[in-house]
């Protein structure tokens, strides 16, 4: 008999455990969805701010300087780059011909 009522008020026990813990689940998904349902509000007002909008223009204004400043490093740097090697083509030429004269002049001297 003892038993008997043992196990009954663990059983009651065990129900009333399960019914708070549905309840707490319950109310705890519930404010989640409102927490959820307020964030969303909330990042739609941030996405559609004044100064979000002025933010992402300062951010394409600055791209569009960047790419200036890029074009034109990049355009006297390949300037820079001919020019280098236009005077790299005319060295090369002058020592070819240094070398052609002393050939010619080591074999002329060969030949005496």
């Amino acid at each position: 008999m003892r038993h008997a009522l043992a196990i009954s008020l663990a059983a009651a026990a065990a129900l009333s455990l399960a019914a708070c813990s549905k309840s707490e689940q319950s109310d705890a998904g519930e404010n989640a969805r409102a927490a959820a349902a307020k964030i969303g509000e909330a990042t739609k007002d941030v996405a559609t701010s004044p100064e979000i909008k002025a933010v992402g223009n300062d951010i394409k204004e600055g791209a569009v300087e960047a790419g200036a400043v890029a074009k034109e490093a990049l355009s006297t740097a390949g300037a820079e780059l001919k020019e280098g090697a236009v005077k790299a083509g005319d060295k090369a030429s002058e020592a070819a011909a240094t070398a052609d004269a002393k050939i010619d002049k080591a074999a002329a001297d060969a030949k005496k």
